[in-house]
């Protein structure tokens, strides 16, 4: 499920370089109010507690639509980016309620002069009001802090009801799951059905501008190479090992291929100093060394950078991973030779670690 949702988020990027352009920005306020209702959507044994659980939420936005051609001309679409409020009840004395709080980018596609399709994406954090506990809830293996990271993605059609009101209707995925920082985390995905009201304080039109493609310089290859750490993880149940620490080295070429694309090949190499209980095999977590090959694509953002990379060790690995595994990540342009930015690693639909990360462009 981590992959579906991450596949999902690769149409943003397109759009998310918009804001680095420099012309003038015209921008409208726009204020919604949301109502959903689903499904809890049972990915994996660990949550059968979820099913027939039929969540609702209420939800309130703040965001600016993007109407310049600068921001018009990366995709064709006009980009809307603000701020989400949630109220969302699971319906459920296991899950329990949660307050919603993200931040979200959605491109709007012009259709005609009354309608749209438009897509969005969210990230946040959420406070969860029964997380698992041994005594009192432990049938909730879903999730086991209050405070939770959040991840959504939608999509649907709009209609201009009059200059200043639009209605949306969307069909939305959500996701909660901290990265494997705390067990139990088997994360808890579920499926919405969501009607807005959107209201213009200006006007709801959407400019029809030409689109004039532009002319890319080609431009060479960069080397890369950088440290990651992560910290100190929860015990985890099905490995019966707690890691201590991960501390790493990677070294990477990344080639653009487009204004935006680029392709990336490279090697790591991490040590992962790990405590096993008593159960557990003597080698259960051994080697600690590990080395591994990776390729992957890159959006290039302006100073922001979306990573998507698929790897594969090419030495001994704990017995409780695969032999593949694919990672996710974010980094931030410091300065012209120095970046810095965190990674989602997975083995299938298993977060394996979130690292922190150095990175220096030659």
């Amino acid at each position: 499920m981590i992959r579906l949702f991450f596949i999902l988020f690769l149409f943003f990027p397109c759009c998310l370089i918009a804001q680095e352009q420099v012309d003038s920005i015209i921008s409208k306020k726009v204020f919604a109010f949301t109502f959903q209702r689903g499904s809890a959507l049972v990915h994996k044994e660990s949550v059968n507690s979820a099913k027939g659980v039929k969540p609702f939420a209420l939800g309130i936005d703040y965001s600016l639509q993007r109407l310049d051609y600068s921001s018009f001309s990366i995709c064709r679409t006009y980009l809307r980016r603000g701020f989400n409020l949630s109220y969302l009840d699971f319906k459920s004395p296991v899950f329990g309620k949660g307050v919603i709080a993200s931040i979200f980018l959605q491109p709007v596609y012009r259709i005609g002069k009354s309608f749209q399709f438009q897509f969005r994406g969210d990230v946040g954090i959420g406070y969860f009001s029964k997380p698992y506990d041994e005594i009192s809830n432990n049938t909730n293996l879903a999730y086991s802090n209050h405070v939770t990271p959040y991840l959504h993605v939608s999509s649907g059609i709009g209609f201009r009801v009059s200059k200043k009101i639009t209605t949306e209707i969307n069909g939305n995925f959500n996701h909660i799951s901290n990265g494997h920082a705390n067990q139990p985390n088997a994360g808890l995905n579920w499926m919405m059905l969501s009607a807005s009201i959107l209201y213009y304080p200006d006007n709801n039109i959407l400019p029809r501008h030409k689109f004039v493609r532009a002319k890319r310089k080609p431009e060479g290859l960069f080397i890369d190479a950088g440290i990651v750490f992560t910290p100190s993880q929860a015990y985890h149940l099905s490995w019966k090992a707690k890691r201590r620490f991960m501390l790493g080295m990677f070294t990477q070429v990344s080639i653009p291929v487009s204004r935006i694309n680029a392709l990336t090949g490279g090697a790591e190499i991490s040590y992962s100093s790990y405590k096993n209980d008593a159960t557990a095999p003597h080698d259960n977590s051994k080697p600690g060394l590990t080395t591994a090959i990776t390729l992957g694509h890159e959006f290039l953002l302006g100073k922001v950078t979306f990573s998507q990379q698929i790897g594969k060790y090419i030495t001994r690995y704990p017995s409780f991973h695969t032999g593949f595994y694919h990672r996710w990540g974010l980094r931030y342009q410091l300065s012209s030779h120095w970046f810095a930015g965190f990674n989602l690693k997975a083995h299938k639909e298993v977060a394996d670690l979130i690292d922190f990360r150095l990175q220096y462009r030659f």
